[in-house]
């Protein structure tokens, strides 16, 4: 095994929003084997680092579901941008549906209504309280108008619905706009990036820096904007509580993230290549 690319949320992270001590082990031995570990996600790299160096995990970091890749020392490798004439159009759709989406920048994440969205999806529903979130999702702040992002690189906007109705509703607008690559990392949300990026093509530029080979290397997730770095490695895993659809992109299905489904994919494939090697 060359590399393991890991997405975070429903996979790396449990749904109490901790990286469990048997994920991090695995993550450690499989470093102290000479594989390269790549975490690859939708969050804003600060959001990602942050949540890593609390478990003491240092690896690259493919963030905003490919937009921005960091070295292990943070330095910036590749940065790539929306183009600001398509951002003031889907924004204009954004805005047309709700106030709960969240747009990431160079200087941190904004929504139209910050209230409205951590009471609609950050605050706890029994305890009215808000719940554990990254320092990044904390100091999401409001903006006034498309005007604000002038001077800002724009990302990605996480566009976040309850009503299905309202998500196919916007796939289908945005559809038209050739400039973007729409994904969804949950039934509740679309992740809308520029055409172009995406984890599978951050890790086709990553790999010849790495110098690794992606058919002798794994990645696991558990969403369908993790399908795009399914197609470039050989090892593609689901995590257990993926879709069956998604499942079916893969080679493996491993254990649930409430089960560190990681570090059981991590371990069997360690063993399956030293039984090869033997």
């Amino acid at each position: 095994m060359a590399l393991i690319a890991i997405d975070m949320d429903g996979t790396l992270i449990s749904n109490e929003n901790i990286i469990t001590k048997e994920n991090v082990e695995s993550i450690k031995a499989a470093q102290s084997e000479g594989i390269h570990v790549v975490i690859s996600t939708g969050r804003l790299y600060d959001s990602a680092k942050e949540t890593l160096d609390e478990v003491g995990i240092n690896c690259p970091i493919i963030s905003l579901n490919g937009s921005k890749i960091c070295d292990q020392n943070g330095n910036v490798i590749l940065n790539k941008t929306m183009d600001k004439d398509v951002f003031s159009r889907v924004l204009a759709e954004c805005e047309r549906e709700n106030n709960t989406f969240i747009i990431s920048t160079n200087k941190g994440s904004y929504t139209k209504n910050r209230d409205e969205l951590y009471e609609e999806f950050f605050t706890d529903k029994q305890t009215k309280k808000l719940k554990k979130l990254t320092t990044t999702l904390k100091n999401i702040r409001n903006y006034h108008s498309v005007e604000d992002f002038t001077l800002l690189d724009v990302y990605k906007i996480l566009f976040l619905s309850n009503d299905q109705t309202t998500i196919s509703r916007l796939r289908n607008k945005l559809a038209r706009e050739e400039k973007l690559l729409v994904t969804s990392s949950h039934s509740n949300n679309l992740e809308i990036n520029a055409a172009g990026i995406s984890k599978g093509a951050a890790l086709l530029y990553l790999a010849p820096i790495l110098g690794v080979d992606l058919q002798q290397s794994m990645a696991i997730g558990d969403s369908f904007n993790d399908v795009s770095m399914f197609n470039r490695v050989g090892f593609p895993v689901a995590m257990g509580n993926a879709t069956d659809e998604l499942k079916q992109h893969c080679v493996f299905t491993t254990k649930t993230n409430n089960e560190s489904g990681v570090a059981h994919a991590i371990y069997h494939f360690m063993e399956l290549k030293k039984k090869i090697s033997n």
